[in-house]
């Protein structure tokens, strides 16, 4: 005679499959975070907006990694003409990590395309500030320091 299974082993069995087959789907925020990245590489900013947004619900991430998941999203907002959007984000991400200077460099980009250029001015000399040795931020300065002339 054969033992079967005991119930219980059959349930964990049942648990452990479910739970394999739907790891991919839930993808944590730093997973976002990357599929995004790819997506705003790829030209496909509305793609970009949704993984970031997925990034910023997920819960799972430090306020570095939300300030990083709010830059990338106002960049791709930008990138399709949402200036307003863009400079929500950039602003939320600026509250979690006011040091973070990729975020006044990108949006010194918004102020620019909105004639704004004290404040694009202004964002790039934080950058500036906050990374001095960075040539990207010291040439992005210089620019926007000759069109105030």
């Amino acid at each position: 005679m054969t033992a079967s299974p005991r119930p219980w082993f059959c349930a964990a069995l049942v648990l452990l499959l479910c739970l394999c087959l739907a790891a991919p789907a839930l993808a944590g925020g730093k997973d976002e975070i990357t599929a995004g990245n790819r997506a705003a590489a790829a030209g496909k900013f509305k793609t970009a907006i949704s993984h970031y947004g997925k990034a910023i619900e997920a819960g799972d991430l430090s306020p570095a990694n939300m300030a990083v998941a709010y830059n990338n999203r106002g960049s791709a907002n930008d990138d399709l003409g949402r200036r307003k959007a863009a400079l929500a984000d950039f602003a939320r991400a600026i509250k979690l990590q006011p040091d973070y200077a990729e975020t006044y460099y990108n949006r010194s980009f918004t102020y620019e395309k909105m004639g704004q250029y004290k404040k694009a001015l202004a964002d790039a000399k934080k950058a500036v500030a906050l990374r001095p040795k960075d040539q990207t931020y010291l040439q992005r300065e210089y620019y926007l320091a000759t069109k105030q002339k």
